[in-house]
């Protein structure tokens, strides 16, 4: 008996330690997979911080109602991770878009983190006798008649640019050039022509010294009945866009934008501005909405509201009444794409006099965002809310004209708007 005791304390006293040291590897063995979790966590996190100056509140750049964007959050994290994915994002605004400042940075900045699926739309501007973003260039040997949204008397049809450009020449040809970033490459080797394909003329693609890449045909079916795709042999910055006259029934030209695409993986960031473009503008735009279709847009950046602002009186319910109609087209052709709304900065009116009309513009977005449940970046606020120009003009942010800004102020502006995604982003990734 006292030999089986000893055995059994013996026992006792290794079943202790045995549990002891179990719970100790036990432990350690959860801490070295807690350690290798939240490496492998860091890893699909971003960290990104931009300039900062007094008068802007960083404490308020985020992504308000971001919850709402948590299926494009989870596209980006598995392209983050798996590098098989590509995502298009959709920025449309007016002039402070149509330059591509601002898009141009936020474009860089995601594409530096989740990769480049391509330049995305580009769009025949100075052609259409208009400022052209500093990234690309298109220009063609004919004169076209032409139409922004914002003219309303002219007949011509808009579609997904907000700009129209038309010839009844067979002999025209258009040269597109997308210019590389510092860091990114825009060679592309997928192209999309927008276009009005009744009566249209087809087109060939063509490299600089001649050689056929490619063929638009106007009477081929696609799955959009205003776009033709082709794939190009290999990427290029470069190429000829040509008329082709092949039967009686063509006889004119008439183009809304480019999509050019590369084979690999990332973000495309695409952004349409108009100058002096209001939201009821793109909603009578007879094609615009129906055309983002084709581009299969995982986010809508709308940032409109400057122009709105410059009305006296201000009719706040005839804005969000405009804004409503803007969202039910996006949402009728792409009706699980979220949107962010981005509140105008504050701006002057007629160069000298505080606008209190932006103040009213952003209470519309931000209060229309809430009520809808869409999500809004508020720049107005994180910029120093009214009054706040007085201080973007003194740090050389602001033009002098009161409304636009210089290219830096542009720029931070587009890095403020990726910061605030980071964050929303990094905090969807630390939930799930």
């Amino acid at each position: 008996m006292t030999g089986r005791k000893n055995i059994k304390e013996n026992s006792s006293i290794g079943a202790a330690f045995v549990t002891v040291s179990g719970i100790r590897a036990a432990l350690a063995f959860l801490l070295c997979l807690g350690i290798t979790y939240l490496s492998a966590h860091h890893t699909d996190t971003i960290h990104f911080e931009c300039k900062k100056y007094s008068f802007i509140h960083p404490e308020r750049n985020v992504i308000i109602g971001a919850h709402s964007l948590d299926d494009f959050f989870q596209k980006l994290y598995e392209q983050k991770t798996k590098q098989q994915s590509r995502i298009h994002i959709l920025q449309i605004g007016d002039s402070h878009i149509q330059a591509d400042f601002i898009s141009a940075q936020v474009r860089s900045d995601i594409q530096s983190d989740f990769g480049n699926a391509g330049r995305g739309l580009v769009v025949p501007l100075r052609v259409a006798g208009t400022n052209e973003p500093f990234n690309y260039k298109i220009t063609s040997n004919v004169v076209c008649t032409s139409k922004r949204c914002v003219f309303v008397n002219n007949p011509m049809p808009i579609g997904i640019s907000g700009v129209t450009i038309k010839s009844y020449s067979d002999s025209i040809y258009f040269r597109i050039k997308a210019f590389d970033s510092p860091n990114i490459k825009y060679a592309f080797n997928k192209v999309t022509l927008f276009y009005q394909k009744d009566s249209s003329f087809d087109f060939t693609v063509e490299d600089t010294t001649g050689s056929v890449l490619g063929k638009f045909d106007s009477h081929a079916s696609s799955e959009f009945p205003y776009t033709s795709t082709v794939s190009l042999p290999h990427a290029t910055n470069d190429i000829i866009l040509r008329a082709k006259r092949t039967d009686s029934s063509e006889n004119n030209a008439t183009i809304y934008a480019l999509n050019l695409e590369s084979d690999n993986s990332g973000v495309i960031y695409s952004a349409v501005g108009v100058n002096g473009a209001e939201a009821f503008e793109y909603n009578r735009a007879a094609y615009f909405a129906t055309q983002t279709q084709a581009l299969r847009p995982d986010l809508f950046i709308i940032s409109l509201g400057t122009n709105e602002a410059q009305h006296k009186p201000l009719d706040k319910e005839l804005v969000e009444s405009q804004i409503d109609t803007l969202v039910k087209q996006l949402r009728a052709g792409n009706p699980n794409t979220p949107i962010i709304f981005t509140t105008p900065p504050d701006s002057y009116y007629r160069k000298k006099y505080y606008n209190l009309g932006v103040s009213s513009v952003h209470e519309v977005l931000v209060d229309y965002a809430k009520t809808n449940h869409l999500a809004v970046w508020d720049l107005f606020s994180i910029a120093g809310g009214y009054k706040s120009c007085y201080q973007w003009k003194k740090y050389g942010l602001m033009r002098s004209d009161g409304v636009h800004f210089t290219r830096a102020g542009y720029e931070f502006q587009g890095n403020l708007l990726y910061e605030a995604i980071v964050k929303a982003y990094n905090k969807y990734v630390s939930s799930h």
